[in-house]
């Protein structure tokens, strides 16, 4: 049978915290109490309530202080937080509440109020303990599969023909040799590529990318980026001989990160192509206003209108089975981040069967 919640009461007054704990405790509760913040401090060394409630007047430290040392302990964020004071000025409520608080209750205390607010903030914890739980598992598996398969396949190229050159080079023919390279360079690239999201996924989450947009953010010709884009992809659509156009008009200069800007194009462009068997890629960009406005238009796949709230999402990827697709399924992930940190709007619309479109609302000078 699972152990009642722990109730931490933190009161400079002997009587408050003993009248709260009977309360609490006819109520099924486990209770500490702590005389002043330091006790407080202290107990929750070794102990970690499923709720706080805390005076908010105490010698030497105050609740509001104590509840901001208690956001500083990373296992003790999601721990919901009561206040509890004499005094009911909107003033004082509005600081409780702007600070992070779940709730603020005023002595003297009524005994229905303190217990229906404990039981709602501890059903309210535990449902989404719950939620983050299920959330967790679920990423898990799917971080797994997708590094069962995107490890093994490359590195099966990787090591079963160095292998294969290895035993048998005398064996092997110029052009052979130059086939199993260009497998194991095709193998080396696509782990490099399955890192690089992982890594530019965990930075963006973490906050480095925003960190690195706010100092190197300046004005640039998009322009220029855009024909360095061109040349860059123009390989990749020839290879599935399909068209590629850019059309760039007028002024073109934008406030963003040029490199963090170069990252999410190329993100957007090569997913147009990856999934145009057949048809064209056209990149249009022009300035509208305080705007410079962005289109990517592809005549491949698309999909379906109600899958486009999933298509942001880590790790989705719509069809992959079908279709075949390499990668984690991050790339849309990343785009997304990448255009909401350099402040611009992205948008996609697509029609099954016919194309997608991705559009970026990029802010001028």
């Amino acid at each position: 049978m699972p152990e009642s919640p722990l109730i931490l009461l933190v009161d400079d007054e002997q009587a408050n915290l003993e009248l709260f704990s009977i309360i609490l405790q006819d109520e099924g509760y486990r209770i500490l109490a702590a005389e002043g913040v330091m006790d407080a401090l202290n107990l929750l060394l070794e102990n970690k309530p499923d709720l706080i409630i805390s005076d908010i007047y105490m010698p030497e430290v105050g609740g509001f202080e104590f509840y901001e040392k208690v956001q500083k302990i990373p296992e003790l964020r999601s721990v919901p937080f009561i206040f509890l004071s004499a005094l009911a000025d909107r003033a004082h409520v509005r600081e409780g509440k702007e600070l992070g608080a779940d709730d603020y209750l005023t002595k003297p205390i009524d005994v229905d109020e303190l217990i229906t607010t404990v039981r709602g903030k501890l059903k309210r914890a535990a449902s989404l303990r719950s939620a983050m739980e299920n959330e967790f598992n679920s990423l898990k598996e799917q971080i797994l599969s997708t590094l069962s398969h995107e490890l093994n396949t490359p590195l099966t190229y990787i090591i079963g023909f160095s292998e294969i050159i290895s035993s048998g080079a005398s064996q092997i023919s110029t052009n052979e040799l130059k086939e199993f390279a260009n497998l194991i360079r095709h193998g080396g690239g696509r782990l490099k590529n399955l890192v690089d999201d992982f890594l530019e996924t965990i930075q963006i989450d973490s906050g480095q990318t925003q960190k690195y947009y706010e100092s190197g953010k300046h004005e640039f010709d998009l322009a220029e980026t855009l024909r360095a884009l061109k040349e860059e992809y123009s390989p990749l659509a020839d290879e599935k001989n399909i068209g590629f156009k850019v059309n760039a008009d007028g002024d073109l200069r934008v406030v963003a990160s040029e490199s963090l800007m170069r990252d999410l194009l190329g993100r957007l462009l090569s997913n147009a192509i990856k999934f145009t068997a057949k048809g064209s890629v056209t990149l249009n960009a022009s300035r509208d206003g305080d705007y410079v406005e962005l289109d990517i238009i592809d005549t491949g796949a698309g999909f379906p209108e109600q899958e486009l709230p999933r298509m942001f999402q880590k790790f989705y990827q719509f069809n992959k089975d079908k279709q075949q697709q390499q990668g984690a399924g991050l790339g849309l992930y990343i785009a997304k981040n990448l255009a909401e940190i350099n402040h611009c709007r992205l948008t996609i619309s697509s029609i099954e069967g016919t194309g997608t479109k991705a559009s970026l609302n990029i802010p001028a000078r």
